[in-house]
C-alpha cells in the first residue's frame, strides 16, 4: 500500500469515507470505556488510602506494559488484520471489567486494580497503532492531518465524557455501576468493529520466524528514524514533555483537588472534563486550518504550555479559597491542554506523512513507546513528591522543565532549516 490514499471514482475521496467513519465510531466506545476505568479505579484507591505515593505508583504501573508493548502493537498493526486485533482487545477488556466486580471487596484490591490497569494500558498499546496505521489506508494523503485531528478530537470528547460520567456516577452511586458502563462500552466497540470496520489488508511477506520478523520490522523502523534526525528529536521532545508536564497533570490534579483542596470526586470529574475540552479546542484549531501549523510551530506551543503551568503554580501559591484555586487551575489547564493537543497533532501528522506506508505502524508505535517511556518514572516521582512538597513548587518546576524543552526543540528545528 502506497501513500496515495484512498480513492473513489476518478478522484480523491472526502475525509469522512465509510472506512474512516466506522473506525471513528468504534474508537468512541473503546476510548470511553478506557477513560472511565483509567480514571475511576486509581481514584477509588486514592479515596480509600489518601496516599499520593500509592496513587502515582498504581498509575505508573499501568504505563509499564503500554510502553513495552507499543512496538509489538506496531508490528501487529502492519502485519495482521487490524479489524481482528481491535475486536479481540475490546472483547477482552469487556470481560476483564465485568470480572473486576467480583474482586472489588478483595483484601488484595490494590494488586487486582494494578493488574486491571496494566491490562487496559497493554490493550491500548496494541489498539492505538491499529487505528493510527489504518488512517492512511482509508483517507486521502492530503487529508491525513485533518483525520489525525478528528481521531484526537474523539479522544478528547471521550476524555470529557469518560471522567465526567465516571466522576458523577462514582461519586453518587459507587464503583459497581461505573464498572458496568465501562464493560458495556468495550462490548459495543467490539460489535461495531466486527460489523462495520473494513481496512484494506495485504498479507506481508515473511521469510523468517515470528520473533525474527518482528525484530527485523522494528530494526527497519529504527534505521529509518536514525536517517531522519529531526523526527527523533521531535519524539525526544514529546518524551520529555510527557515526563515533566503530562505526569504532573495526571498525578497532581487528583491529589491537589481531592486531598489538598478537599473537593469532591464530582469536581475531579469536572477537572478531567475541562482538560479534555481544552484538548478538543486545540484539535479543532488544527483541523480547521491544518496548513497554517507546520512542525516549526511546535516550540511555540510548548513555550505557552510552560507559561500555563507557571500560572498554575501562581494560583496554588497564593493560598486562595479552595474553589477559587480550583477555578484558577481549570482556566490554566484548559489552555494547557488546547496547546498540548495542537502540538501533538502537528507532530503526529508530521511523523505519519514522513514515514513510508509499510513502516507507519511501526514508526508510530516506536514514537508511542519512546514518548511514554519516561511517563511512569515521572508519575512515580510526582506521586512521592506531592506527599512531601507544596503543589505550587512542583508546578513551577514542571513549568521550567517544559520551557527548556521548548528552547531545545526550537534550536533543533532552526538547525534543520539552515542545513
Amino acid at each position: 500500500m502506497t501513500w496515495q490514499g484512498a480513492r473513489g471514482n476518478g478522484g480523491l475521496t472526502p475525509l469522512l469515507t465509510p472506512g474512516f467513519r466506522a473506525i471513528v465510531a468504534a474508537q468512541v466506545f473503546s476510548l470511553l470505556g478506557a477513560e472511565i476505568l483509567q480514571f475511576v479505579l486509581p481514584l477509588y484507591l486514592l479515596n480509600l488510602t489518601g496516599s499520593g505515593t500509592l496513587y502515582g505508583a498504581v498509575v505508573a504501573a499501568g504505563f509499564i506494559p503500554y510502553t513495552l508493548l507499543a512496538p509489538i502493537g506496531g508490528v501487529l498493526a502492519d502485519r495482521t488484520r487490524k479489524r481482528g486485533v481491535m475486536a479481540a482487545l475490546d472483547a477482552l477488556l469487556a470481560s476483564i471489567m465485568a470480572g473486576y466486580l467480583l474482586f472489588s471487596d478483595s483484601p488484595h484490591l490494590v494488586a487486582v486494580t494494578v493488574a486491571v490497569l496494566m491490562a487496559a494500558f497493554a490493550a491500548q498499546a496494541l489498539y492505538q497503532p491499529c487505528v493510527q496505521s489504518a488512517v492512511p489506508h482509508v483517507v486521502p494523503a492530503e487529508k491525513i492531518p485533518a483525520a489525525v485531528a478528528v481521531t484526537n478530537q474523539i479522544s478528547m470528547l471521550t476524555g470529557i465524557g469518560g471522567p465526567v460520567l465516571g466522576g458523577m456516577v462514582f461519586g453518587f452511586f459507587g464503583l459497581a455501576p461505573i464498572v458496568l458502563v465501562s464493560a458495556a462500552s468495550f462490548a459495543v466497540s467490539c460489535a461495531l468493529v466486527l460489523l462495520f470496520v473494513r481496512v484494506p489488508y495485504e498479507p506481508p511477506r515473511r521469510t523468517a520466524g515470528l520473533v525474527a520478523t518482528a525484530w527485523g520490522d522494528l530494526a527497519d523502523a529504527l534505521r529509518f528514524l536514525r536517517s531522519r534526525p529531526v523526527m527523533g528529536k521531535i519524539i525526544v521532545a514529546a518524551t520529555l514533555v510527557n515526563m515533566l508536564g503530562s505526569s504532573f497533570i495526571n498525578i497532581g490534579t487528583p491529589f491537589i483537588v481531592t486531598e489538598r483542596l478537599g473537593l469532591s470526586n464530582q469536581l475531579m470529574g469536572v477537572a478531567q472534563g475541562v482538560l479534555a475540552l481544552g484538548g478538543l479546542v486545540g484539535g479543532s484549531l488544527i483541523a480547521l486550518k491544518p496548513e497554517r501549523f507546520g512542525v516549526r510551530t511546535t516550540p511555540g506551543f510548548l513555550a505557552l504550555v510552560a507559561l500555563c503551568l507557571g500560572a498554575v503554580a501562581l494560583v496554588l501559591g497564593l493560598g486562595l479559597a479552595p474553589m477559587v484555586s480550583f477555578a484558577g487551575m481549570m482556566g490554566a489547564y484548559f489552555l494547557t491542554m488546547a496547546l498540548c493537543m495542537a502540538a501533538s497533532i502537528v507532530m503526529t501528522s508530521y511523523l505519519q506523512l514522513e514515514s513510508p506506508g509499510d513502516l507507519v505502524g511501526k514508526v508510530m508505535a516506536l514514537a508511542m513507546m519512546l514518548a511514554n517511556f519516561a511517563t511512569p518514572a515521572g508519575q512515580l516521582v510526582y506521586g512521592a513528591t506531592f506527599d512531601r512538597m507544596p503543589p505550587w513548587a512542583i508546578a513551577l518546576a514542571a513549568a521550567v522543565g517544559v520551557a527548556l524543552v521548548a528552547l531545545g526543540l526550537r534550536a533543533a528545528l532552526r538547525k534543520r532549516a539552515g542545513e
